[in-house]
């Protein structure tokens, strides 16, 4: 994990962009080993301000330029913000052309979620933390049908937008994931229609193949017909009476929103 404040004194940067990313290009001796080494960068960041404005592109534009693979998570302000929201909307062209998925999420997208969740907006982004574990864990571990970054990269690879999506339930009510998936893109964005989609299913050891057909077949019904689909599954002792769906989805076009 890497702050985008490389160079760690934490002094902020007034919302200015330009210091931001000049600022991350001086930390570049702590940021190109790691980059050597990767190839899935995966950024999370709050848009609005200097250092998120400002560090995100410039790791973006580096991490591409290394050929990694790169997933970027924006948050946007409020739209009562008009001077922080001027400023992420002015880094948002940068940061998408150097990401190869960039997802944008409102802060009304982001309490509307904890509000579905029942928990407090402020610290209610656990969903957030938990798709993105649920990715890695994707792409990391062995399960009892692969997935790997050939798979992600065919699916995002695709025209139009793309999301993430996460859900989770147990093994007496697995309709209930589905419902939950169906809720959860980060984006506001209808992922009815897509035409790419890698999806992970992971249960416990009392996960069966009913289980997993059931949940697969009724979030597949939603995306067109002649989707490209890549399928993997996992079971994990930490997960035992429970079932979680992770899916990237591509091939979304703007004018399918929630």
């Amino acid at each position: 994990c890497l702050h985008l404040d490389a160079g760690g004194d934490g002094r902020g940067t007034a919302a200015l962009p330009a210091l931001a990313a000049h600022r991350l290009r001086d930390g570049l001796n702590s940021i190109n080993p790691l980059l050597e080494q990767a190839e899935l960068i995966i950024i999370m960041t709050g848009l609005g301000g200097g250092m998120g404005s400002g560090a995100s592109a410039e790791l973006a534009a580096l991490s591409k330029e290394a050929e990694c693979l790169v997933i970027t998570i924006a948050g946007l302000p409020f739209a009562e913000q008009p001077l922080r929201s001027s400023i992420a909307e002015a880094a948002m062209p940068a940061l998408e052309d150097n990401s190869h998925v960039c997802i944008r999420v409102s802060m009304e997208r982001l309490a509307w979620q904890a509000r579905y969740r029942e928990a407090d907006w402020r610290t209610g982004s656990g969903w957030i933390e938990e798709l993105i574990e649920g990715l890695v864990t994707t792409l990391a571990k062995v399960g009892k049908i692969n997935l790997d970054l050939m798979d992600l990269r065919t699916v995002i690879n695709r025209p139009g937008n793309a999301t993430l999506i996460v859900g989770t339930g147990t093994t007496e009510k697995p309709e209930q994931v589905v419902s939950k998936a169906s809720r959860s893109p980060l984006s506001e964005l209808s992922v009815d229609g897509a035409k790419g989609c890698m999806i992970q299913v992971e249960g416990g050891p009392d996960m069966t193949l009913a289980h997993l057909n059931e949940v697969t077949d009724a979030f597949v019904s939603t995306l067109d017909p002649d989707c490209q689909v890549i399928l993997g599954a996992r079971a994990s002792d930490e997960m035992v009476g429970r079932i979680r769906l992770v899916a990237v989805v591509s091939g979304i076009y703007s004018g399918q929103v929630d």
